[in-house]
């Protein structure tokens, strides 16, 4: 028995046909795509359809749409993601270490890759944040923007596209898992030790050794983690106390 092919069906497989499109082509943000009358041809059907697909296209922030030219491909920004990984770990009962799970492997990685491919620019880059950090160490909100720069820079050194796309996309909840810390740091006298962690990493880097990077970036998440792994597990008894207490 033939299943009918439905208006909406047909708009996915046309999505799906410009997905491909794109990426067999390799086509960079501004690049057009084929008109819609070529288009309609291209998979004998209607305007409303093909231009149905398109719309699904641009709410995913795949290609921009234009009245009276053609959809041109757009530059990624990586907001399904942060909208996917924002909700997955708000349903999670340890999100912040669900984060660091994620976060740890890609920060070693980019050291790593940092180390090996940065410039004189990536190292200007890098030690500049390091002497604003110094110098804002003791800001609660200053430090934790700093700090996401000097990460968000150790991508872009790597010369990794995908790497550093990524980690823009990780950008929201990370910048939670960073005040969260630095929250647990002040209350426990222990800001400092972790500028000590940057600069190991930024040495490292500028010293062209891979290896020490990623040992040092080790060291510095593994510490991270430890600090949000108590983070939970102190939310975690002080939900059970409000639990007893209300009994």
């Amino acid at each position: 028995m033939q299943t009918p092919l439905t208006r909406t069906k047909l708009s996915l497989q046309i999505f799906d046909a410009m997905m491909t499109h794109i990426v067999d082509n390799d086509l960079q943000p501004g690049s057009p795509l084929p008109s819609t009358a070529a288009l309609c041809e291209q998979f004998a059907t209607s305007r409303p359809v093909v231009r149905e697909a398109l719309s699904a296209l641009e709410a995913v922030g795949i290609v921009e749409v234009h009245n009276g030219r053609n959809a041109v491909v757009k530059e990624l920004d990586g907001h399904l993601i942060k909208l996917f990984l924002s909700r997955v770990l708000h349903n999670n009962q340890r999100p912040l270490t669900d984060m660091m799970d994620v976060r740890i492997p890609l920060e070693i990685q980019a050291a790593r890759l940092a180390a090996e491919r940065a410039d004189s620019e990536d190292f200007r880059i890098l030690d500049e944040l390091i002497a604003k950090m110094d110098a804002a160490l003791q800001d609660t909100v200053g430090y934790p923007v700093l700090d996401i720069a000097f990460h968000m820079a150790i991508a872009r050194a790597t010369g990794n596209g995908a790497l550093e796309w990524f980690s823009e996309a990780l950008r929201i909840e990370l910048t939670t898992v960073m005040v969260e810390v630095r929250r647990f740091r002040e209350v426990n006298d222990l800001v400092g030790d972790e500028q000590h962690q940057h600069r190991q990493i930024a040495a490292a880097i500028r010293a062209g050794d891979g290896e020490a990077a990623e040992k040092a970036m080790r060291e510095h998440m593994q510490s991270s983690a430890r600090y949000v792994r108590m983070i939970e597990d102190s939310s975690e008894a002080g939900a059970v106390g409000s639990t007893h207490r209300a009994r």
